[in-house]
């Protein structure tokens, strides 16, 4: 059987390779992040297992796999994987959900803190103290309100929506979430109050973004909505890039239209150099890194050989993203 990896965040893969060296598996990993479907089939037509990050699975790459079987999300989000491409091939696609809510949720609330707190223009006015006044000069980070005069807004309560909101409340924050997929009641029983979307948006003092990659999603943050927030108001996104416009963003930054703004994913993704979110001190920027933690990464890595290994033996992976497929086998 071969196993071909298109992309990957690890240093190096030399652990796997030992793995599956053992396990009498043909093993390649390739660095194609980016990669147009020339390039990557060229590489990993031959799979019957590849493990994806990043790179685009299209229905041109899903047509040029020869027997590939089992396609492996490296992490939650599946929307670089064409599913119905996949399943009209017969090709299982799984991905690998909950390995880094801790993570996730823990960045969401550092984010958060650090844009209610103004945290960039505290850093710039400590490197700028006024040493002949001997003054901070603090009316440029005033007023600063308490945990508890805040709300936090939660757009997406899943399993890391969940988390967030815990930790919020037990800093005192009052949270509200809104979640079209979700029971009102199991928000309620969170601690967390169920409201809709006009209502989020309008009553949160930081909304924190925690939405899957999907149609649905993708540009749901305009100016129209960022008009309807409160003038006081941050958002955090550690979810989706996609699922802000970013040229509204700046301008919704640069009017006041909102105070700032917390960002571990962007769109696009990096942002080109000289980019103006760079330059704003109402903007903190993270490198994509939410998920990180040695902890989950390597739960994670165990976890793909583990679903290779099942899939080499006869047995299906769990969380099959494209159920539907399972008819055909």
């Amino acid at each position: 059987m071969k196993c071909r990896v298109t992309d990957y965040v690890e240093e190096d893969l030399d652990w796997e390779a030992g793995e599956y060296k053992k396990a009498g598996i043909d093993f390649k990993a390739f660095k194609l992040r980016g990669a147009d479907p020339d390039a990557l089939l060229a590489e990993v037509r031959d799979a019957d297992v590849l493990v994806v990050d990043q790179a685009k699975i299209n229905a041109d790459v899903m047509a040029g796999l020869e027997h590939c079987g089992l396609i492996i999300r490296h992490g939650d989000g599946y929307d670089n994987l064409d599913l119905a491409a996949a399943t009209a091939r017969g090709i299982v696609c799984v991905n690998k959900p909950g390995f880094w809510v801790e993570e996730v949720a823990n960045h969401a609330l550092l984010l958060t803190l650090a844009a209610l707190a103004r945290f960039k223009k505290q850093l710039a006015m400590a490197a700028s103290f006024d040493r002949k006044n001997n003054s901070w000069n603090l009316k440029r980070i005033f007023p600063l309100p308490r945990h508890t005069s805040n709300t936090i807004g939660i757009l997406g309560f899943g399993k890391v929506g969940r988390v967030f909101a815990a930790k919020t409340q037990a800093l005192g924050f009052r949270v509200s979430a809104h979640d079209p997929l979700v029971d009102p009641e199991i928000i309620r029983k969170a601690g967390a109050a169920p409201v809709g979307f006009d209502e989020l948006i309008a009553e949160a003092d930081a909304l924190s973004l925690h939405v899957p990659g999907l149609p649905g999603t993708s540009g749901l943050f305009t100016g129209a909505v960022f008009s309807r927030m409160k003038p006081t108001a941050v958002l955090i996104n550690t979810s989706r890039g996609a699922a802000v416009n970013t040229k509204d963003l700046v301008s919704a930054l640069q009017e006041g239209i909102i105070a700032g703004a917390a960002l571990d994913v962007t769109n696009p993704e990096p942002l080109p150099e000289g980019h103006p979110l760079f330059d704003m001190d109402n903007v903190v920027i993270t490198p994509h890194l939410a998920w990180y933690s040695e902890d989950a990464l390597w739960t994670m890595r165990k976890s793909i050989m583990q679903d290779v290994l099942n899939f080499r033996d006869g047995r299906l992976p769990a969380s099959v993203v494209n159920p539907e497929v399972l008819t055909q086998l």
